[in-house]
């Protein structure tokens, strides 16, 4: 026995909410409710009432099931209905056959009745009722028990997301609309004079699968499979949407050849449905209407911007290594739009990386133009940190670096940076006039609040002091102030014996030696505990959310250790008490003020079953935990071959354990 489940897209992610989407299931959930949850009998005809009609047919050969209770039955079951009727044996002698006829036919009048008066009846499509009828809108979002309802839900949450991310709410709404319009008409062709009550979204989901099929073709569809034979086999693999989409639309072709429309199945909806949606989704790749109409309105109307669908095939040649089919496609996409920010930024990526310095800060330098002018400073901040050490700082110019800066200058911004955004102060200093010294002075208080090497604070203050005078002599007051904070500092060195080194300009200095722990656990003050979960994971950056909702995205390599330990939780009574796993994420060995920043997540926040479905939990850690430590270069605590062996340490309490790796208890968060 084979079971195979689409359980979603690797590495999706949406730039906007689905609400269409999620309409649409809420729509169906709410119709299941009120056609098929609440109602005592929701198709109006039971099992029992149709058995009694059988039997009152096959109560003498010469009586006939009329033509509307007929179609009650399917095929097979008219085909058996007529050979059990041929075998009867010859009636006895003195039965009143019309007055027999005559009862069977106000009893199935009667059925008839009760199942033309059901909600579900009146609101499904009906062939035989013609192309005036409700059902050509409400059939599509009505369904025939739990797994009818969950199964169509679980293949649209799969394809209709990113439809609607890529197509924007009212194109998109549109399309499901007449994909279900364009699926019931080809299940209505193949008998307009049919009884049988169609409902249910596949035929509207197929239509999304045959677009998905086209548009998503190179995406891997994460399927869920378990084989049992003797032993149970389970899992997921990848398939490409392309692969996963046919499979499915060549099944329902190969059932409709063999079997006919016969199976209780609206076959032909599936394959009307789906094949309306390929073509639609060719005629937008074919006429490019997505990337010069679709995409530039939804980025008017949100006040944003949204990729361009050649980004994905550009993005696709970059990954495979043909660097030269990628640069051709991101220049095409900036030769018609010459403001699109993504399209900048990889092609200056690029072009920093081949050395071509010039160009490639030049086409950085727009893109970080445009986005500071965004309404939120997240993309910003994206683009920042995708760029690494490739960013090229001293070749802003002081204006743009100035306007940068105060991008990335902002609470809730990530903590790196700070960093970045001290030495983007620093190039907006190389300017004249006050904005130069204001660049200069913030660079400072940065530099000072980090407690890093703080002769560098000297030396911005060095560089603004002589250019305090006209228009920016009212700032030379904070200048002195901060020089004596410097200077304050200085002398708290010194009392430690350490002096403060004014001419050096070297990132990591003997003062850092005075300001950080030596090691791990040696700080003397109490380390901040913030509880947080995971929301997303790369290998480049993590989402975290504290307690109170705070979310927060981190660089890996913010990261500088991950500390594990095992804690015992309670049972159930009379039995041993289960051990649960802790993680640790030291983000700062703190300084002379301020303990270690550690965040710290449960077992429950790390996301194992959603990240690593199909595997144990044991497994499932170790993978996740290795794929953390090679990313981040963190240290792991306590070393990283007892961690890669899986023998975490064991604490009796939460205490204990923050005793241990960071020699105090802990502060409150």
């Amino acid at each position: 026995m084979v079971f195979l489940l689409p359980l979603g897209v690797e590495g999706a992610t949406l730039d906007r909410r689905p609400w269409v989407s999620v309409s649409i299931a809420a729509l169906c959930a709410v119709a299941f409710f009120i056609t098929w949850v609440v109602p005592t009998n929701p198709g109006g005809v039971g099992e029992g009432e149709v058995r009694e009609l059988l039997q009152e047919t096959l109560a003498h050969p010469d009586l006939e099931l009329p033509p509307g209770c007929n179609s009650l039955l399917s095929e097979h079951g008219q085909a058996l209905l007529a050979r059990l009727k041929e075998e009867m044996e010859a009636p006895a002698r003195g039965v009143d056959v019309n007055a027999l006829q005559a009862r069977l036919d106000a009893h199935c009048e009667s059925v008839l009745e009760a199942r033309d008066s059901g909600l579900l009846y009146r609101l499904g499509l009906v062939p035989a009722r013609g192309p005036l009828q409700w059902g050509w809108l409400t059939y599509m979002f009505l369904h025939l028990g739990w797994m009818h309802l969950l199964g169509n839900l679980l293949f649209f949450y799969v394809v209709g997301l990113l439809l609607e991310d890529a197509w924007g709410r009212p194109l998109f709404a549109a399309f499901y609309g007449v994909g279900g319009l364009v699926a019931g008409i080809a299940h209505f062709a193949l008998d307009t004079q049919s009884q049988t009550l169609m409902v249910g979204a596949s035929g509207a989901v197929a239509a999304c699968m045959g677009a998905f099929c086209l548009r998503f073709a190179t995406r891997k569809v994460r399927v869920g499979y378990l084989f049992w034979l003797l032993k149970i086999w389970r899992g997921t693999f990848g398939v490409p949407g392309w692969l996963w989409a046919g499979l499915w639309f060549g099944n329902q072709v190969l059932d409709f050849v063999v079997l006919g429309n016969n199976t209780g199945v609206a076959v032909m909806a599936h394959i009307g449905g789906f094949a309306f949606g390929f073509v639609a989704a060719s005629a937008l790749r074919v006429t490019r209407l997505e990337e010069r109409f679709v995409a530039p309105a939804i980025a008017a109307r949100e006040g944003g911007w949204v990729a361009d669908p050649r980004m994905l095939e550009a993005q696709t040649a970059l990954d495979g290594g043909d660097r030269e089919k990628a640069r051709a496609t991101f220049q095409r996409i900036l030769a018609d739009h010459p403001d699109n920010t993504e399209a900048l930024l990889s092609l200056g990526r690029m072009e920093l990386e081949d050395g071509r310095v010039p160009s490639g800060s030049a086409r950085v330098e727009k893109a970080l133009q445009l986005l500071v002018g965004h309404d939120v400073p997240e993309p910003l901040w994206h683009a920042v940190d995708q760029l690494g050490e490739l960013f090229p700082v001293d070749r802003l110019r002081p204006g743009v670096a100035w306007r940068v800066a105060q991008g990335m200058d902002q609470e809730g911004a990530p903590s790196n940076s700070v960093e970045m955004a001290e030495s983007l102060y620093a190039a907006a200093g190389k300017g004249t006039g006050a904005m130069a010294v204001r660049a200069l002075i913030r660079a400072a208080e940065l530099r000072l609040a980090r407690r890093d090497a703080p002769e560098k604070a000297v030396e911005y203050l060095t560089r603004a002091k002589p250019m305090a005078t006209g228009d920016a002599a009212a700032l030379a007051e904070r200048i002195g102030q901060l020089e004596v904070e410097v200077a304050r500092m200085d002398a708290r060195m010194k009392d430690r014996g350490i002096a403060l080194d004014t001419e050096s300009s070297a990132p990591r200095t003997r003062a850092v030696a005075a300001l950080a722990p030596e090691s791990p656990g040696g700080s003397t003050l109490p380390p901040r505990i913030i509880p947080c979960r995971i929301l997303g994971l790369s290998d480049k950056a993590l989402m975290v959310e504290s307690q109170g909702g705070q979310r927060r995205s981190l660089s890996v390599t913010e990261v500088m250790a991950v500390a594990v330990g095992m804690l015992p939780i309670a049972g159930p009574e009379g039995a041993a008490p289960r051990q649960t796993v802790l993680t640790d994420l030291v983000v700062s060995w703190g300084d002379l003020e301020r303990g270690p920043t550690v965040l710290r997540i449960p077992a429950a926040g790390l996301g194992l079953p959603e990240r690593y479905p199909g595997l144990a939990p044991r497994e499932a850690y170790a993978r996740f935990l290795a794929a953390l430590l090679e990313h981040s270069s963190a240290n792991a605590l306590p070393d990283a071959p007892t961690l890669a062996e899986g023998r975490y340490p064991r604490f009796a309490t939460e205490s204990e354990l923050t005793a241990h790796y960071y020699g105090q208890v802990a502060a409150a968060a």
